[in-house]
């Protein structure tokens, strides 16, 4: 019985993979817009250069590139200001209620004159054409669009995000009632944004892509959320191991629980088939359904980022890195209900 079980999860798992959905060309830009692009930035001296070089060589250029310098410790106003952003520096903590990237956002829109908005993490690295794409998808489905990047990898330890990556993909692939977005890369109207309150009515969230996506369903307005692929990439966490543990346990805890039930069960069902072949890997049946997992993971990992041959193989190292920083992350949020990111303690509301 138990076998069935596990294998219905592995049935569940492919579902979920078909009805990804990635960025892609919908057509020409028949439209004339001014794109404000607001990039909220906190100690990224190391990112952000590269990001400002690259929104330069786009196909459809912005209006404006704004930087909001969120009170850094680094040169991140000045590496703004070199590459010819006009920079917006927060030199205080942020207020009373508020959270930083929400705080950054809002204060970065304050400033924009553009009748589009697209806010981008300094991390990402989108091609030549990523903003016309984006626009593309816009003019086609309108409301909030949003994109997860493409993963890129550079050490050993990175890797070890696929089974954060596969989640976090999966929870925007329900078939159901869409709910949720993509924070990396958000394109959504001036009037639209304003229509929702923007990132002030959810300026204490830390899963801020999600409870806006929600604002956004509530006021009657359309959000799509798509994969990279080919038009935008990033790589996370580069600064070690620990920065990896402690950027997805600030955010896992909330993030799972905030997600539409049926889709939560779903993916917990889905989990609990992975972890069943893990831990039952000395009965044959699981043997079986290991390698099934196993060439599931391969296929997918292809689509999400710069896996390696051998990342299939250690699916359970990943999936056991998981538990660990999702146990965790339920501690800091509902027990000691403060996580901390950037070297700031942020208080979970």
């Amino acid at each position: 019985m138990r076998g069935v079980l596990y294998f219905l999860s592995w049935l569940i798992g492919w579902i979920y993979y078909r009805n990804l959905r990635f960025l892609k060309r919908e057509g020409e830009i028949s439209g004339d817009y001014k794109i404000s692009v607001i990039i909220p930035a906190r100690n990224e001296e190391e990112n952000l250069g590269k990001l400002l070089s690259l929104l330069k060589k786009q196909t459809y250029k912005p209006y404006e590139v704004i930087v909001v310098n969120d009170n850094s410790e680094d040169d991140t106003e000045g590496v703004g200001e070199r590459n010819g952003a006009r920079v917006i520096s927060l030199y205080e903590e942020p207020p009373e209620g508020w959270v930083g990237k929400n705080w950054a956002i809002w204060n970065g829109y304050l400033e924009s004159r553009g009748d589009i908005l697209l806010f981008l993490d300094a991390d990402v690295e989108p091609s030549s054409e990523f903003i016309e794409v984006m626009l593309s998808s816009y003019e086609r489905y309108g409301g909030l669009i949003s994109c997860w990047p493409y993963q890129r990898f550079e050490k050993f330890y990175e890797h070890l995000n696929f089974a954060f990556n596969l989640v976090s993909v999966f929870s925007m692939a329900f078939l159901g009632k869409k709910e949720g977005a993509f924070g990396p890369a958000m394109m959504i109207s001036r009037k639209d944004y304003e229509r929702v309150g923007g990132h002030k009515e959810v300026r204490n969230k830390i899963v801020e892509d999600m409870e806006f996506a929600k604002k956004c369903l509530e006021e009657g307005i359309s959000v799509n959320n798509f994969l990279g692929g080919e038009y935008i990439k990033f790589r996370m966490y580069p600064h070690g191991i620990k920065d990896l543990f402690q950027g997805f346990s600030k955010n896992m805890a909330k993030g799972a629980f905030s997600i539409n039930i049926i889709n939560f069960l779903l993916i917990f069902l889905y989990m609990t088939g992975v972890y069943g072949s893990i831990f039952y890997f000395r009965n044959t049946i699981f043997n079986f359904l290991y390698i099934l997992y196993a060439i599931q993971f391969s296929v997918i990992q292809r689509r999400l980022g710069d896996y390696k041959w051998y990342d299939f193989l250690f699916s359970p190292l990943h999936f056991l890195f998981f538990l660990l920083v999702f146990t965790y992350s339920i501690l800091r949020v509902f027990f000691v209900r403060t996580v901390v990111w950037k070297g700031r303690k942020i208080r979970v509301g």
